[in-house]
């Protein structure tokens, strides 16, 4: 997105200035607002990029500690003696 927006932005900065005569193909003139997308577009990846990473910081942080003991709903617990041997063995 940062390329895109430079170069966008390079290209608009050709064409309002002058040097390139942008006049015969007036669809040039869409680089300027195009560079001011890719700007929004670079801003919202950078900012979701961060938050991201905290995400991720936070989801490695909650890994570390260890989590209730949670059976799931459709499994049944043994009985108390066969716990005893499947412990015992």
């Amino acid at each position: 997105m940062l390329a895109l927006l430079i170069l966008n932005t390079a290209a608009a900065a050709l064409f309002l200035s002058g040097v390139v005569d942008a006049s015969r193909v007036p669809g040039l003139y869409l680089t300027f607002p195009l560079a001011a997308i890719f700007y929004g577009l670079f801003l919202i990846c950078w900012m979701l990029d961060r938050e991201v990473a905290a995400f991720d910081a936070e989801q490695h942080a909650g890994r570390s500690h260890p989590g209730p003991d949670i059976q799931p709903h459709n499994v049944e617990p043994l009985p108390h003696s066969e716990q005893e041997k499947s412990i015992a063995a």
